[in-house]
């Protein structure tokens, strides 16, 4: 018998279409939804989602929100949480990032509340020093207000459960089993930067800021005896003074490429690519390292705990935040190139299997109806 359809709200991203990071959970989410017999509202920024965008069978609200960098999506979040509680009808809402929880308390005024860690904002570089300190508080509400707590990381699960003394959840996030490649659009960037197909290394970031790495990708790849080049793909516009410095440090090989939007478009750069780079600082669970993985494009990252979790055995590592490692890890695989791709078969294998979207999205699916009474067939 079909499970009776549920309504449950998500809170806490920027919107759809997503760009990366959390969006691009909800968005994959959302997509399972319908089959899975659960109803879905996303709240969007009304400057972020356009007029004309439509996702088949999911609702979007569409919200005002501050124009300031630090009062944009406090607003945002806000606003919807009001609406929520005013005008929404549902069973249950799914709070995305801990720095939304601030809203949690209101949120439980009328609703359960599934809250999910995409990993802690406070150590970006972006944010001073009494951002961050706020930005870190709010990890409170979100483990003592919500029904449920996740975290997409096991590090940061673990360590919140030993701060709070309450269980989070590990639920990782998840990659398509047949991800689609615009290859045509790839192209096309690729001939814009003289770039070979398989002759050209890549690293991607939705934001281009210091923890991210490319520095240090920039100058590995500088001191590399072969002649690679390195096309770096993200939002550069984040931290400008860094932005600034990665243009001074690349040599004549490294080519920049604004945010790729359009995740089929990204997909067919990735999957063109010799390697990726992944050389982050922190993560929590990165989407374009479980995204490349699914692509069967080989991967060489650093060696903090949460790529270890999602690569396993099946990606080259050199010691974080150095460049040395980096090199001779590079050197290796680009000498070793056929070992290198098995790393990368093996892992596609791996990661389609074990984190297909349909996967997560029943795990969420139940948790969503064990915090509602049972609803009449």
């Amino acid at each position: 018998m079909r499970a009776p359809e549920l309504r449950v709200a998500y809170l806490g991203i920027k919107g759809l279409p997503a760009r990366g990071g959390a969006e691009r959970v909800v968005e994959a989410l959302v997509a399972q939804m319908p089959g899975l017999s659960i109803a879905s509202t996303v709240y969007c920024d009304a400057a972020y989602t356009p007029a004309d965008f439509e996702l088949p069978g999911v609702s979007l609200v569409r919200m005002p929100a501050l124009r300031g960098k630090y009062s944009r999506a406090t607003s945002l979040d806000l606003f919807a949480a009001c609406y929520a509680i005013l005008r929404g009808r549902y069973d249950v809402i799914h709070l995305h990032n801990v720095e939304a929880s601030f809203v949690l308390p209101l949120l439980r005024l009328r609703y359960p509340v599934i809250a999910t860690s995409h990993g802690s904002a406070y150590w970006r570089d972006k944010w001073g020093l009494g951002a961050k300190r706020i930005l870190r508080a709010m990890e409170i509400p979100f483990a003592r207000f919500a029904n449920i707590a996740t975290s997409v990381s096991q590090k940061d699960a673990r360590d919140l459960e030993t701060r709070f003394g309450r269980p989070i959840m590990h639920i990782p996030n998840g990659v398509a089993k047949t991800p689609q490649c615009n290859r045509a659009s790839a192209q096309l960037i690729l001939d814009k930067h003289g770039l070979v197909r398989d002759q050209f290394a890549i690293f991607v970031a939705g934001r281009i800021e210091p923890t991210k790495g490319a520095h240090l990708a920039i100058e590995a790849i500088n001191r590399l005896s072969s002649d690679v080049p390195l096309l770096i793909v993200g939002d550069p516009n984040h931290v400008p003074s860094y932005a600034a410095h990665l243009r001074q440090i690349a040599s004549a090989r490294i080519c920049f490429e604004p945010l790729v939007e359009d995740q089929a478009t990204l997909f067919g750069l990735m999957a063109r690519a010799t390697f990726l780079i992944f050389p982050s600082l922190v993560e929590a669970m990165a989407m374009v390292l479980l995204e490349a993985a699914s692509l069967g494009v080989p991967i060489i990252c650093s060696n903090i705990e949460e790529n270890r979790q999602v690569m396993l055995d099946d990606a080259l590592y050199f010691e974080s935040e150095n460049v040395a490692s980096l090199t001779r890890q590079l050197e290796w695989g680009l000498a070793n190139r056929e070992s290198w791709a098995g790393l990368g078969r093996a892992a596609q294998a791996r990661i389609q299997t074990d984190y297909a979207w349909d996967v997560i999205a029943n795990r969420y699916a139940q948790l969503y109806r064990d915090l509602v009474p049972v609803k009449p067939q």
